[in-house]
């Protein structure tokens, strides 16, 4: 993910708050993901996990209202214990990967998955998360 510090998409003003649980293997990649949005207005991080079951089980205790995925930390299965973790959890549930090829958004949005390229960058991770706090 490109960490910029210019951007032209903020949830400032935005109704609301997004309450986001962050998931992935990788501890510096959460980390980062955590700098970069602990500061934006409309984003409360209420919890970081290492796998999918650890994010259910925080996820039933936090209730995020979306969850934050990095897929490919989660290894060959990650896509499906992304779907998983949305059985368990009412949430939204955005799946960040390196992938951004129309096959794997196709199945992300057959599973009920939220999509968003790691290229997409800090503009488009705002963008989505101000289409969550919309509707």
């Amino acid at each position: 993910m490109k960490l910029e510090r210019t951007r032209r998409v903020t949830l400032s003003g935005m109704p609301g708050s997004v309450r986001l649980l962050l998931v992935g293997s990788n501890s510096a990649v959460r980390r980062g993901l955590e700098l970069l949005l602990s500061g934006e207005a409309g984003v409360q991080i209420v919890g970081q996990a290492e796998n999918a079951n650890s994010a259910i089980r925080l996820g039933r205790e936090l209730s995020p209202s979306t969850v934050l995925i990095d897929l490919e930390s989660l290894g060959d299965r990650g896509l499906e214990e992304a779907v998983e973790l949305r059985r368990q959890i009412p949430a939204t549930v955005i799946v960040l990967s390196l992938r951004d090829d129309q096959q794997s958004r196709q199945r992300a949005d057959e599973a009920g998955l939220r999509f968003l390229s790691k290229q997409a960058g800090t503009d488009g991770l705002l963008a989505l998360l101000c289409e969550r706090l919309v509707g």
